[in-house]
């Protein structure tokens, strides 16, 4: 029979209970600065972002400045020529977005897929639907966005850029707003952040114009509920879109990204407008109200992110259209300022610079012409030499060389005319010089009549009466003479004609 173990006495129960809970109390006393951390933690505290997935097998995969491009397999499409298609773009847009909103914390990862099914596959899941069909998707559940090659390969170039720009600026929205940017702001702002397509910005203008008309204006409450209203996807697109442009024509995109980054910690995005802007949602509502005939008569061609893009000004300056530059140019400079942006101010400044000397070139060459037609040509030709010191601040392509020449030639001639006339007066003061002020006033009134000036060839004809009667006054006073002179020589040959003389004795 085994032996019984040993009896407990009371002493080992006290020594084993004792050591049991001097346990527990350490226990407890080393966790509480981690239970109180956990428990002052504010709930709002963002979760530290996931390292990049690795890209499927068989992707081939490139990065630039702010992305990461893996495409599929299976054409002649890798990595490396989409992104020499792309990537630029992509950056200039991240670059763009990052100016008002806050900065992502990584690069981006653009997913491109080469079939219709697998770009279907990979975005059944999407958290996030477009409420218009698109082939470029921002969080489709693997990586920021998809694009389908196929789809994106029938675009115009323009199209596939806004389909990217659209896509991006969701990427950068949601991030900025931990996921709380509710729908209408989200769709707003990524069709906002589309290149302006003309047609497409006054069908959204025609729809909101008629939904105002009929009554059925969606309000802000309706556009940002979690669930669609009850309006087609274009209707939705349309009055998200014009909130947007309110909210950025009046108050800029760095309040308005001020507004997204407020979402993080609160998430009823009524008292983030509230504090954001410092004013009831429902007053600035009324106020976009109050917006719309203006905007849908034509405000809806401005979109002050365009202004970002600096090429159109230049365009316009290099075609000597400076006067539609300059307002190019303005939007640029209202832009960046809001943005604080020292380097775009810089840049602009320097093509408004070179907008007001074309403005200055144009504006002597108008004063010129106007000269020209009232045929002072002096003033004219001053007036060409001032435009010609403006044109040569500008690069050789935006000189008017012809127009420069002809008004030159015109102006030249003019002055040349006047100095014929001046010379045929002061040669007509010497009856010798004849000839040649005739000659010169001749010379002048042909001068005159090509440059069609009136005034200059009647001047001429003056003269050339005067030198005409003068001419005639002295024929007929010589020819008088010569009468007067044969008189008296008759009269004394009749004279003369009677006896002759005898002095003989």
């Amino acid at each position: 029979m085994p032996p019984r173990p040993p009896l407990l006495t009371n002493r080992t129960l006290v020594v084993r209970l004792s050591i049991a809970l001097l346990s527990v109390l350490l226990a407890i006393a080393g966790g509480a600065p981690l239970v109180a951390a956990w428990q002052t933690a504010p709930p709002s505290l963002p979760i530290p972002p996931p390292p990049p997935a690795e890209p499927p097998l068989g992707f081939t995969s490139t990065e630039t400045e702010w992305s990461r491009i893996h495409v599929e397999p299976g054409t002649e499409v890798d990595a490396d020529i989409f992104t020499r298609s792309w990537g630029l773009l992509i950056d200039d847009g991240m670059g763009q977005l990052e100016t008002f909103l806050p900065p992502l914390h990584d690069k981006i990862d653009v997913y491109v897929y080469v079939s219709e099914a697998s770009f279907a596959a990979a975005t059944t899941a999407a958290p996030w639907r477009e409420p218009e069909l698109s082939d470029v998707l921002a969080n489709p559940g693997v990586g920021d966005i998809a694009v389908n090659l196929v789809a994106l390969s029938r675009r115009t170039p323009l199209e596939a850029e806004n389909a990217l720009r659209h896509a991006m600026a969701h990427v950068a929205a949601r991030e900025a707003s931990r996921g709380r940017i509710p729908r209408g702001f989200d769709e707003g702002l990524a069709a906002y952040f589309e290149q302006p397509v003309a047609a497409r910005l006054a069908r959204h203008a025609a729809l909101v114009q008629n939904a105002r008309a009929g009554g059925d204006l969606l309000s802000w409450s309706d556009l940002n509920r979690p669930a669609n209203p009850d309006v087609s996807p274009t209707v939705l697109v349309a009055h998200a879109y014009s909130m947007v442009a309110f909210l950025m024509d009046r108050h800029g995109p760095r309040v308005l990204g001020e507004f997204v980054a407020g979402l993080q910690e609160e998430p009823d995005w009524r008292a983030v407008l509230r504090t954001t802007y410092s004013r009831a949602p429902n007053e600035l509502e009324a106020q976009w109200e109050e917006s719309l005939p203006r905007w849908t008569t034509g405000g809806w061609r401005t979109n002050l992110l365009a202004a970002f893009n600096l090429q159109p000004a230049r365009e316009l300056l290099e075609l000597g259209h400076y006067a539609s530059a300059r307002r190019e140019l303005e939007q640029s400079l209202r832009l960046f300022t809001d943005l604080g942006d020292d380097e775009g101010i810089a840049e602009v400044g320097s093509l408004l610079r070179q907008t007001d000397t074309g403005l200055q070139a144009e504006t002597f060459m108008s004063q010129a012409q106007a000269a020209l037609e009232l045929h002072d040509y002096d003033r004219a030709q001053t007036l060409l030499q001032q435009a010609r010191a403006q044109y040569g601040r500008l690069s050789a392509a935006q000189t008017p060389t012809e127009l420069l020449a002809a008004y030159d030639e015109l102006a030249q001639a003019g002055v040349q005319a006047g100095l014929n006339l001046d010379s045929a007066r002061r040669q007509s003061l010497r009856w010798a010089d004849y000839p040649m002020a005739r000659a010169s006033a001749l010379a002048a009134g042909a001068g005159y009549a090509r440059l069609g000036d009136d005034a200059g060839r009647n001047q001429t004809a003056d003269v050339l009466d005067a030198l005409d009667a003068r001419q005639r006054r002295l024929v007929l006073l010589f020819g008088g003479l010569t009468l007067l002179s044969a008189a008296w020589l008759t009269l004394w040959l009749w004279a003369r004609a009677g006896t002759q003389l005898d002095w003989e004795p």
